[in-house]
């Protein structure tokens, strides 16, 4: 690459109100190669010139690079603030980008609206297509952005936009319109290119209705529905959708996956309850975590993969009265299939029994002697141990022990092993003939040592004790037999495990 003067700007990302002095600014910057940025969020503010009312307007749009540029070429995204906002001020209030963007998942690319608001419906004069066209452009004379691998993600005025670049041109492969659906004028346009979606809506937002019906500048919008059956419809997915229910942090929601459309690609439209006009959607939640991941995952240009899961345990692994598809390690598998790419392949191994102890896991480990190059492994065990009155010391040394057979059968990398709480039997009508107290303070004492365990370790650990104490309350979440867990509990440990199992596979 011929030498490039980059005008290095240093901004340090406060949550929204923060105060202090203005960050300096750093002095012009000549570079060979691919610039060497340092470990602090790095940003470049260009422009591109376009004609607006028959006068040469120059609109800025901000690029935000990895902390360490270590490939030829990256995946770039577009970030399309909300009506009255700028694409400097919406990088600044999200952290969770700027994370993906410094782990070196794409560069990003944060534009200015004109008027600070985004031609969808007549809002400006501004050709904003035309704009995101001659950005595209600028990029493609740098050898740094792979312009084959554009994505679009937009907030409100923004989610308009991204709407309307996807129907008008093929400059995307997938994009993410969060609050807000297709205009019905937008709903008519038939796209040339398929595209990925990923729509988000709230529930209760009142100022772009999940009902569709009137909005700015006289446009009309779709329903959130009829706007995600449009995408499906335009690109012959499947109509009849996957349904999920998820937990996004403290919020719940109802995930619609329209599958098996044109080019590999998917249809997502999230239903998010209690939800307003926000893009927050429940504490410690990376939204755009997982708008990437559903990216990736829709991408037919890469290669197939398979995943392998192992699944350790007892009675609570392998499901007792509930289907043969109910069972936790089950559901994980289809949810991961959910997630991945239709060509992508995701296989579950299963060594559990009912009545095992951490004993009769081990031998069992033995004499099947799994390999080693599994890509997840889940482990649940000791409810037997308690039930059979065995020595708390056996559980100590065995649960340990099973521990790292566990992380051998990952290849040794131990961030790939789940450790799952054990359920609390004494909150089923089973568990009421005896001394539910003392079964309940049983299950807390093995828990805490291998919670205290993980946590000194390192190791990934996921509490579902809980959701097994309103079996009293709920009996819907208690199995046929009146002991175990139901189909429906199963699901609810899943909504907790997904994310993590994301993570670790991805």
């Amino acid at each position: 690459m011929t030498k490039l003067v980059l005008w290095l700007s240093v901004f340090f990302l406060t949550a929204c109100g923060g105060g202090g002095s203005s960050p300096p600014i750093l002095p012009p910057q000549v570079v060979d190669s691919l610039p060497t940025l340092p470990d602090v969020p790095v940003s470049e503010k260009k422009i591109v010139t376009q004609n607006i009312d028959g006068q040469l307007v120059d609109r800025p749009y901000l690029i935000r690079y990895p902390k360490n540029l270590s490939k030829d070429k990256y995946p770039v995204v577009f970030f399309f603030h909300g009506s009255g906002g700028t694409g400097e001020s919406w990088l600044a209030d999200n952290d969770d980008v700027s994370t993906l963007v410094d782990d070196g998942k794409f560069i990003g690319i944060f534009p200015d609206g004109y008027e600070e608001r985004w031609n969808v419906s007549n809002e400006t004069n501004a050709d904003d297509v035309e704009f995101v066209s001659l950005i595209i452009n600028d990029l493609d004379g740098s050898g740094i952005f792979d312009v084959n691998k554009i994505y679009g993600i937009g907030i409100s005025n923004g989610a308009g936009l991204v709407n309307r670049i996807a129907k008008e041109t093929t400059h995307f492969k997938a994009i993410a319109p969060i609050i807000s659906q297709q205009t019905v004028t937008i709903g008519k346009i038939v796209p040339s290119r398929a595209v990925s979606v990923f729509q988000v809506n709230g529930i209760e937002d009142d100022v772009i209705p999940v009902n569709g019906g009137s909005g700015v500048a006289g446009s009309a919008l779709m329903s959130a529905q009829a706007s995600a059956e449009n995408w499906a419809l335009n690109f012959n997915c499947n109509m009849t959708p996957t349904i999920q229910n998820k937990d996004w942090g403290s919020q719940a929601v109802k995930q619609y996956t329209f599958g098996s459309c044109i080019d590999k690609k998917k249809v997502r439209y999230s239903l998010v309850e209690g939800a307003g006009y926000s893009a927050d959607f429940g504490e410690n939640f990376d939204l755009y975590g997982v708008i990437w991941r559903f990216f990736i995952s829709t991408d037919a240009d890469l290669p197939a993969r398979n995943f392998n899961i192992l699944s350790l345990g007892d009675s609570y692994t392998i499901g007792e009265s509930v289907c043969d598809t109910c069972s936790f390690p089950e559901q994980l598998k289809s949810s991961l299939e959910v997630e991945y790419s239709e060509q992508d392949d995701v296989s579950l191994k299963v060594i559990a029994k009912t009545g095992w102890t951490t004993s009769n896991l081990k031998n069992a480990i033995i004499s099947e002697a799994p390999s080693n190059d599994f890509d997840l492994v889940t482990l649940l065990i000791g409810v037997n141990n308690q039930y059979q009155s065995k020595p708390f010391s056996v559980y100590e040394i065995e649960f340990i022990e099973l521990v790292n057979s566990a992380i051998s059968f990952v290849g040794d990398d131990a961030t790939k092993l789940i450790i799952v709480s054990i359920p609390d039997y004494a909150y089923t009508p089973y568990g009421q003939n005896g001394n539910a107290l003392a079964v309940s303070a049983d299950i807390d004492r093995y828990n805490s040592f291998a919670a205290d365990y993980a946590e000194e370790n390192g190791l990934t650990y996921v509490y579902i004790t809980d959701i097994t104490r309103e079996g009293l309350d709920d009996p819907n979440l208690v199995a046929l037999d009146g002991l175990h867990p139901s189909g429906l509990a199963y699901a609810k440990f899943v909504e907790r495990i997904l994310p993590l199992a994301l993570a670790k596979v991805e």
